[in-house]
């Protein structure tokens, strides 16, 4: 069943949403720590700590054509800046390693709400007055040198309510797993980790209490969303000790990789 959401937002009400930062609270190398000026470099908070959304910004994650549960398609980079930049002016979708991009999945819809579950790929571009002045003194040119803050992603939700065509519930935040964002500075890099980094929507409904009549699972629609950044997502990956005994019981050969942090996001 292909369901029609280009009109699903119409409503003039507007929406509040509330971010949060908390800062880095492990690391490998301590690089956020390292001297005064990577502390000041490192140390953030929120450039709008609230901030009142027109529903209209929400249409960026609206699909351009009809869609079926648990189908996904491409979101405007561009047109999310908004968000990111709630967190951080130097925020963008443009990765250094050229990979980019940003998705989304209709994960539920029922007579009354449809829920959009999304992935978003993005990095911080750090600046400050001593660390300008260690580029200029080096004579590094614009890219040179730069000071990032890259993002395992940025995932969340969108649920609409379709009688009232407006926001019910809106969240994207950062997954919070150890490690989850890698910084680098002074061409020195560190894994970190950041408990919480998040935009809510205020004083919108639970969608938890959804009587949904069709969905895929949030685990479904995570998988289909990292497939659209991910070929090697398709392999069915198990632990060494199962590896094993399955090659054992085929007679097949062991590929084993050994990597140093996620293998299925941007920060490693």
């Amino acid at each position: 069943m292909k369901i029609n959401l280009s009109g699903a937002l119409q409503c003039s009400t507007n929406v509040q949403v509330e971010a949060h930062w908390d800062p880095i609270v492990d690391s490998t190398f301590n690089l956020h720590e390292a001297s005064p000026i990577h502390a000041e470099l490192f140390d953030f908070s929120p450039s709008l700590p609230t901030k009142e959304y027109e529903v209209d910004d929400f249409k960026v994650f609206l699909p351009s054509s009809a869609v079926e549960i648990g189908d996904v398609w491409q979101l405007e980079s561009h047109e999310l800046m908004p968000f990111l930049h709630q967190f951080h002016p130097g925020a963008t979708t443009a990765l250094h390693n050229g990979r980019e991009g940003a998705c989304a999945c209709l994960r539920a819809i029922s007579s009354d709400y449809a829920e959009i579950a999304f992935r978003i790929h993005a990095e911080l571009v750090l600046s400050s007055d001593a660390y300008e002045a260690w580029r200029v003194a080096n004579s590094l040119d614009d890219d040179e040198g730069k000071s990032r803050y890259i993002l395992s992603q940025f995932a969340g939700h969108l649920v609409i309510n379709l009688n009232k065509r407006s926001v019910h519930a809106f969240s994207l935040y950062l997954p919070p797993r150890n490690s989850n964002v890698d910084i680098g500075a002074f061409y020195a890099v560190d894994m970190v980790f950041v408990p919480r980094m998040e935009l809510l929507a205020a004083n919108t409904g639970d969608h938890n209490e959804i009587a949904w009549e069709y969905a895929i699972t949030s685990e479904e629609a995570r998988k289909k969303l990292e497939l659209n950044f991910y070929k090697f997502a398709e392999i069915d990956w198990l632990p060494i000790d199962e590896a094993v005994a399955h090659a054992e019981a085929t007679n097949l050969p062991v590929h084993a990789i050994l990597v140093w942090g996620a293998l299925d996001d941007e920060s490693c």
